[in-house]
Parts: structure tokens; C-alpha cells; sequence
């Protein structure tokens, strides 16, 4: 510890002894009282222009604006979110370097067996910062329009129909495989390298389904590109509320709704995490980013710091029990 640090934690313990305050609660009050001196970095795992990337830039300006503080938003994709979430585990847990990503990050573990963070020791999280819908469609012009009809398809000629994704250990993956094991259904997943090269092989028919977050969805839905069969959430979304969901097409039970949310390393003082906590709220109230959450076709999120950590903690076991159940790995 330096001189001037030495004797600012002298002061505060004096302070504290004279109006019989504890120790602790007085350093946690002066941490986030002066935090952020500096600005902060907003790590996402994800190449520029996707949706996780879109919701970081969105919320970082308002945030900013609430903070005092310049935010930075990088993107360090690969590693199916390794690379990123090793950037913020690797720097001081001070509250300036945090990582920004999606569901995968529970996901990945159950998948990996070379996964090298603990996601509830080595990290805490701070909010969940939106949920996205993901839809089940299929290129305009295949002969089905409901989920019945592509059950129907599918099984008529078993291992001859494809399915994409985003990627390995994706939302979209395991929400096929999912799917797969609930309909018995005889599908090939080809992975790809994110969203944009997935779609154009859906468009020329070289695959011929796959879940998209409405982000992505929306635009080629409304240009008459593809077509909806359903979503994989509790509820219709409010985004397409014509589109059932897959539950209520006789798959009861069935729900996936991914979340992105802002995590930071474990050891974070709790006073500066319950900081960032309220002023992410503030800032999704926010109407830039409201509007665009919305053009996006994402829900806003907003919820303690104590309940997202309970939902990674959920998570975790419970797509470490999805894994092993379809025995799904990725190297």
C-alpha cells in the first residue's frame, strides 16, 4: 500500500472511531463515494455490430453521463467468450475493467471441460442488462408455416435437413438441441462464426433452420426473407406476438431466454458493484436507450445485484444438467 493510501485509511479508521461508525462500513462508504476517478472499460466477447455489442454502446453513453466518467466499450471476440472474460479476471477488482456478455457465459462451462473461470467465484455480477427473444424460422420459402408442419418435414426424411448457429455452445445451439431431443428430431447443426454468415446460407438454402435473436430477425422478417415458426420463451414476446411459442405448440415446459449483462471481478468492493447496479437502472430508463432496446426487440433488464448472481449460480446447474443429459461438448 502507498504512503498516501496508508494514511487516507488511518484518517477514515479515525473518523470512523470517533462517531462510533464501523470500520468497514465507513471504507466501503469513502470507495464508492470517490468511484470512478478514471474511465471504465466495458469488455464485450463479441466482434462489433452484433447485438451484444449494440446493447453495450447503447447503455455506455447514459451511463457514462450518470457516472462523470468516459466508458470505453472493446471488443475482444474468440475463445467462445474466454478471451474477454480473461481480460477483466486478469485486472485489479477495482470496479474499471468489466465484461459485457451474453448467456454464453453460463453455457460455455457446462460445454467445456477446459473452462478455466469459476462464473461464481471469480466474478459477481452487477445487472442484467436485457433479454432477447430468439425465434425459430426458416427461409421464406420453405413449404411449412407452423411448427407442426416442420416437425412433420423433418421427419419425413430423417438426417436429410441442416440447422445453424451463431456458434458452438451458443443460445441458439443448445436451443436446438433442445428442441431436438424434445420433438425427436434427426437435425445437423452446422456452426458458424456468428450470426450474418448463418443467415445467408438460410437464404440460399444450404441450411434450412435456425433460432435468431429478434435483433437479427426482425429486419428479414419484415423484408418477407424468412419466416417465423416460434419462440422459445414462457410468453409471446411482445415483439411478435403472432409468433406461438413452442410450449404452446404442444412442447409444454419448453423456455430459453437469454440475458446480457455486465459482470466484474470478484473482490469488487460491494459498495461500488451496488453503484454500478443503480446507475445501470438509471440508464436503462434512459430514452435513447430505450428506443433502441426496443427497434432491437429487447426487454430491458434492470434487477438486483443479489438476483443476477442467483440466476448464474441457476444457470450453471442447469445447463451442466442440459449437457449431460444430450451430451453436447465443444473443444
Amino acid at each position: 500500500m502507498k504512503v498516501n493510501e496508508k494514511r487516507r485509511a488511518m484518517l477514515i479508521q479515525g473518523a470512523a472511531a470517533m462517531i462510533g461508525l464501523p470500520f468497514a462500513a465507513r471504507v466501503l462508504a469513502a470507495g464508492a463515494g470517490s468511484y470512478p476517478e478514471k474511465p471504465i472499460k466495458i469488455v464485450v466477447p463479441f466482434a462489433p455490430g452484433g447485438p451484444t455489442d449494440l446493447m453495450a454502446r447503447a447503455i455506455s453513453r447514459p451511463l457514462s453521463e450518470s457516472l462523470g466518467q468516459t466508458i470505453v466499450v472493446l471488443n475482444k471476440p474468440g475463445g467462445t467468450g474466454v478471451i474477454a472474460l480473461s481480460e477483466v479476471r486478469n485486472a485489479p477488482a477495482d470496479g474499471y475493467t468489466l465484461a459485457f456478455p451474453s448467456i454464453q457465459a453460463v453455457t460455455t462451462p457446462a460445454l467445456r471441460s477446459d473452462f478455466p473461470f469459476d462464473m461464481t467465484t471469480d466474478f459477481t455480477g452487477v445487472s442484467v442488462v436485457g433479454y432477447i427473444s430468439h425465434l425459430l424460422v426458416v427461409n421464406v420459402d420453405t413449404p411449412v408455416n407452423t411448427l407442426h408442419e416442420f416437425i412433420e418435414m423433418v421427419k419425413a426424411k430423417p438426417s436429410a435437413y441442416f440447422y445453424g448457429s451463431s456458434g458452438n455452445g451458443s443460445s441458439g445451439h443448445l436451443a436446438m438441441e433442445m428442441f431436438k431431443d424434445r420433438a425427436g428430431l434427426a437435425l445437423e447443426h452446422t456452426p458458424y462464426k456468428g450470426a450474418a454468415p448463418a443467415i445467408q446460407d438460410l437464404l440460399s438454402g444450404r441450411i434450412h433452420a435456425i433460432f435468431l435473436d429478434t435483433t437479427v430477425a426482425l429486419p428479414l422478417l419484415k423484408d418477407h426473407k424468412i419466416k417465423a415458426l416460434a419462440v422459445p420463451t414462457a410468453q409471446r414476446s411482445p415483439v411478435v406476438p403472432d409468433v406461438p411459442t413452442i410450449a404452446e405448440q404442444g412442447f409444454p415446459g419448453f423456455e430459453i431466454h437469454p440475458w446480457y449483462g455486465l459482470l466484474a471481478r470478484a473482490g469488487t468492493d460491494p459498495a461500488i458493484i451496488s453503484k454500478l447496479n443503480d446507475h445501470v437502472k438509471k440508464a436503462l430508463t434512459d430514452s435513447r436507450v430505450a428506443d433502441t432496446f426496443k427497434s432491437m426487440g429487447i426487454e430491458p433488464g434492470g434487477n438486483s445485484v443479489e438476483a443476477f448472481n442467483q440466476v448464474i449460480g441457476e444457470d450453471l446447474k442447469t445447463w451442466d444438467g442440459i449437457a449431460k443429459k444430450l451430451n453436447l461438448k465443444i473443444q
